[in-house]
């Protein structure tokens, strides 16, 4: 390319911006699929500021928990995310009592690969709370 200026093409990148709302924070179950780790925890769930983890408060000790959002390798929303199979804890997230939660539920898929995946399962209080974080 003869009459190429070199710059030209370069990559602009926007910043991240992170929506209020997950700023914030917002109350959300956290449940376990396995049986026997206790009861759904009431957690505060946010986003840092520049985009880089997703973090939870809550339970007896108020232990914050850290997520590194480059390791989420999918969030699942609505009839997409697991529904717990513990009739205790589908009983506390008031799952088959008429009220529809499933578009409430929230699962976050995350790993260093994609071969050694975990699970983290959510109930938010708002539908609409679900879906900003999808």
């Amino acid at each position: 390319m003869a009459g190429a200026k070199p710059g030209v093409h370069a990559l602009q990148l926007k910043p991240v911006s992170v929506q209020e709302i997950l700023k914030k924070g917002s109350k959300f179950i956290k449940w376990d699929e396995e049986p026997n780790t206790g009861q759904p925890t009431l957690v505060t769930l946010k986003v840092d500021p520049d985009g880089f983890f997703l973090y939870w408060t809550g339970g007896a000790n108020l232990e914050v928990e850290i997520l590194d959002i480059s390791t989420i390798r999918d969030t699942r929303t609505g009839r997409f995310a697991k529904l717990p199979k513990d009739p205790k804890v589908r009983d506390v997230l008031g799952i088959g009592k008429g009220d529809s939660v499933e578009g409430k539920l929230v699962t976050i898929v995350h790993g260093n690969d994609l071969v050694n995946i975990s699970f983290l399962n959510f109930q938010a209080m708002q539908e609409d709370t679900a879906k900003a974080i999808h």
